[in-house]
């Protein structure tokens, strides 16, 4: 076993369990219910331990939010950058070649009066393009995976007819295939 993932596992549930106590701290002095305590007074000590018990909490989630924001400001700027920089090569949707794995998965669902259960269809829509696209004597290969109904992909493409890979010239690794035209 891995010593360090078994101690950030640890962490975490020290973490997640502090917190929780600190909800139930501050929980008991804003006057929840207890035997010493008549419901309604409220104890600003424990309000404050329950609060420096959840405030590592939230540092962490604004610190999570502030990453995520941040990496997708970079994923905009990079693609920003492509378009205005790139090289643009056309891409001809119809002779992609659609893979489709389309199923219905059976689901147990409760009863909302809760007795009994019953069974629910849910459509699992899996469709995979490969894309090989020549780009200065090299391919450039590309996999989309796409959840969408394959019928509705395909009147997509037929509308379209061609969308374009943006291509950086000092690193073909670096592309953007325009897609925006699914998410209408």
């Amino acid at each position: 076993m891995n010593i360090k993932k078994i101690l950030s596992d640890f962490g975490s549930w020290i973490f997640a369990g502090l917190t929780f106590l600190g909800f139930i701290i501050i929980y008991a002095g804003i006057g929840g219910r207890g035997r010493y305590n008549p419901t309604g007074d409220i104890n600003w000590y424990f309000i404050g331990v329950g609060v420096i018990l959840i405030l590592p909490f939230v540092i962490y989630m604004i610190k999570i939010k502030l990453m995520v924001k941040k990496s997708s400001d970079k994923n905009a700027e990079r693609i920003n950058e492509l378009i205005f920089n790139g090289d643009r090569v056309v891409v001809n949707l119809d002779d992609l070649e659609i893979k489709s794995n389309s199923y219905r998965h059976e689901i147990e669902v409760r009863n909302s009066g809760g007795h009994g259960t019953r069974n629910e269809y849910i459509d699992v829509n899996h469709n995979v393009i490969n894309i090989s696209v020549p780009y200065k004597n090299e391919l450039i290969e590309y996999r989309l995976d796409i959840d969408m109904d394959t019928t509705k992909l395909k009147m997509h493409f037929a509308i379209k007819k061609t969308t374009v890979l943006y291509v950086d010239p000092e690193n073909p690794d670096n592309n953007y295939l325009d897609l925006q035209f699914l998410e209408n």
